[in-house]
């Protein structure tokens, strides 16, 4: 009977157990690496004419979090851009050293993700996230007249991405980890140098390193004594 009660109470005591910092709490995270960006077309308005191909860029940002174990809501606000690397059209075809411009996305989200693995070991993670964001295409040439293309206009709508990547404590407060972004923003309509109205796109892909501050939930209540044994018989 005395060793039932005392494996008993070593069974409550182990439940009491607190948790890893990440879970049930705030967390502050930055987030920086290379991005690229898939090919922007249309720049002059007809048929998907005029594309802008664009050099490897980079993307940053900064997000604040909660973690409710499984799962994890945030708040996101990053910040991407890529210089130009060439452009063609029906009518033109210029390399890096004869233009100017690029793209850039402005963005603030709201992301859902979910965890998978060990709190305390390498822990891997898929989401998505919603929002808005602000997109800008620049395409200067070194020609004017009625059959180049300029653009340098920007537009605000609805963007959306997908999230996925690892992550790993190194304190009991601070993860590590690394985290692929894909970034779309459909329907941006911007206005060419010929008055034409042009609709791109923004994509890109992002492969980030990040670093996040676990702000650790309330102190666990301290479990209770272990009953004293019973009397003898």
């Amino acid at each position: 009977m005395r060793k039932l009660v005392l494996g008993l109470a070593m069974a409550s005591s182990a439940l009491a157990t607190p948790a890893l910092a990440r879970d049930k709490s705030w967390y502050v995270e930055g987030d920086a690496g290379a991005m690229i960006v898939e090919d922007i077309y249309n720049f002059t308005g007809k048929n998907n004419d005029g594309t802008l191909d664009t050099k490897a860029g980079y993307d940053f940002g900064g997000i604040v979090g909660y973690d409710f174990g499984p799962f994890r809501l945030e708040a996101e606000a990053s910040y991407r851009r890529a210089e130009e690397k060439g452009y063609r059209s029906s009518t033109q075809n210029y390399n890096d050293a004869q233009l100017g411009g690029g793209a850039s996305a402005l963005s603030f989200m709201a992301n859902g993700l979910l965890d998978f693995g060990p709190d305390d070991g390498l822990q891997g993670f898929v989401g998505g996230g919603v929002g808005v964001g602000r997109v800008k295409n620049a395409v200067i040439t070194p020609v004017t007249g009625p059959t180049s293309v300029n653009v340098v206009d920007s537009d605000t709508g609805f963007a959306w991405q997908a999230l996925a990547g690892i992550r790993a404590p190194i304190s009991k407060h601070v993860d590590v980890g690394l985290k692929y972004r894909f970034y779309n923003q459909d329907h941006n309509d911007l206005v060419n140098n010929a008055g034409a109205n042009v609709r791109t796109r923004f994509r890109s892909h992002s492969l980030m390193a990040t670093l996040a501050y676990n702000f650790g939930g309330a102190e666990p209540v301290a479990p209770p004594p272990p009953p004293p044994p019973p009397p003898p018989p």
